[in-house]
């Protein structure tokens, strides 16, 4: 008898559960980035990373995936920590493609572990774009103060006045990278905020961490700080 209700719980237990699909513009697994995400998640729910550079090596990913002058470039993450700058358009296709993986496995919810801007691609399953869940609270905002942006890299500052001016009129774009830069440049960074009182800043990049928000937060303390991470892990605790 004891037997039978356990069993009855098990399968239970497993129509309950769900399973999140993620993926990352780099590498999996991004266990860095899924480790802020676990935090708030349901217990029932079962995390599947996948990567967009998933079967290339880094020569491969130079031959093939490098930015040309003026292009648009997303700043990523190997799983050997190195980071790797490339070209959105020839990234378009490798992330379709795990996109679609994700779809045919059946898992509920898809979300891409980037804030970048992308088009809408193609799956049955829901997919979440971290980019438009920012610009949705950006554009919720009413606020004529100054705004610091924090991005990756140098060459991103243009696209990232473009991407914001939409939102904010007073921008200051500050490239710094979450993946080789140290805690004292974004001490340095917060520094730079508060001397200039920037009373909001809107990290955008998912490879900021929680820890780089506290850090800006220690320093630049009447700033109001949104992360990538923070709201995207809000947004699927609610989904999931």
């Amino acid at each position: 008898m004891l037997l039978i209700v356990l069993l009855v719980c098990h399968k239970r237990l497993r129509k309950l559960s769900k399973k999140l699909g993620v993926v990352t513009i780099g590498q999996a697994p991004r266990d860095d980035l899924i480790e802020d995400f676990l935090r708030n998640l349901p217990t029932n729910v079962e995390v599947i990373q996948v990567g967009a550079l998933d079967d290339l090596n880094l020569e491969m990913i130079t031959s093939q995936l490098s930015p040309e002058v003026g292009e648009i470039l997303y700043i990523t993450r190997l799983r050997n920590g190195s980071e790797v700058r490339v070209s959105k358009n020839k990234l378009l296709p490798l992330m379709q493609s795990k996109i679609s993986y994700l779809d045919s496995i059946g898992v509920d919810i898809i979300t891409i572990l980037c804030s970048g801007e992308f088009p809408q691609f193609e799956a049955k399953t829901p997919i979440i774009y971290p980019d438009k869940v920012l610009k949705g609270i950006a554009s919720s905002i009413s606020y004529d103060g100054k705004v610091a942006v924090l991005i990756p890299g140098r060459e991103q500052v243009n696209y990232a006045y473009d991407k914001w001016s939409e939102y904010f009129r007073e921008l200051e774009v500050i490239p710094i990278s979450p993946y080789s830069s140290r805690m004292q440049d974004f001490i340095d960074v917060a520094k730079f905020i508060k001397e200039n009182k920037i009373e909001f800043v809107i990290m955008d990049c998912m490879g900021y961490r929680l820890l780089h928000k506290d850090t800006l937060k220690n320093v630049a303390r009447n700033s109001r700080i949104i992360t990538t991470r923070g709201v995207l892990a809000k947004v699927l605790t609610e989904i999931m």
